[in-house]
């Protein structure tokens, strides 16, 4: 690794999104279908994810992408901890046990990735200050802290999955009442609305 490599970006994350983890695992979706939508497919998708998600910010994104050349390696090891957390909080959804292998590589990423030292108070929020260098426990950071909190956190049972099955979409279930069971009621929940409806006629006839 290269002096340059090693160079350290001065970043301020906010972690204020709780569901962030939840939108990570969903990068791959509808996969109860036979063809499930792959988003990550390149480590330059990663980047693009991070950004558009403000699980960093575009400075930082673009500052770390200048600094590091991410192998085929990275890529394979963003893609076991997506599958990892999506598991796990599958498993969180249904009230059951999740996997010890899956807790096992969260646990060696959020291991590897930087402490969060210090708040900065800005625009009247207060970010995490966190000096990232530019390596994937680094980069993936917002994502591990996330999860490590909703899994702590009593909120944990409001981790939700999509009843629609080939939906499977996890969300984080904010309705009053908690009983929430779709994604989105205008796209799963009308599908599903429809197909009882078209059940129903066709039993009446």
């Amino acid at each position: 690794m290269t002096g340059a490599q090693k160079t350290a970006t001065e970043a301020l994350i906010s972690t204020a999104r709780a569901d962030l983890c939840l939108d990570f695992a969903n990068s791959r979706y509808w996969r109860g279908t036979d063809q499930p939508t792959e988003t990550l497919e390149t480590f330059n998708d990663v980047f693009t994810w991070l950004a558009a998600a403000n699980a960093l910010d575009s400075r930082t994104v673009e500052a770390l992408k200048q600094n590091w050349q991410p192998s085929d390696a990275d890529h394979a090891e963003t893609i076991q901890l997506r599958e990892a957390l999506y598991r796990i909080f599958t498993a969180v959804a249904a009230h059951a046990e999740p996997a010890s292998a899956d807790i096992e590589i969260f646990n060696r990423k959020l291991t590897a990735a930087p402490a969060r030292t210090q708040l900065v108070k800005q625009e009247g929020a207060y970010l995490w200050r966190a000096n990232l260098k530019p390596q994937l426990p680094d980069l993936l950071a917002p994502i591990l802290w996330t999860a490590g909190d909703m899994l702590a956190e009593p909120r944990r049972d409001r981790v939700r999955l999509c009843a629609n099955e080939k939906c499977v979409w996890l969300f984080l279930d904010d309705s009053k009442s908690g009983t929430r069971r779709w994604c989105d009621m205008k796209a799963c929940g009308n599908r599903a609305k429809a197909h009882r409806h078209y059940e129903k006629k066709k039993k009446a006839k």
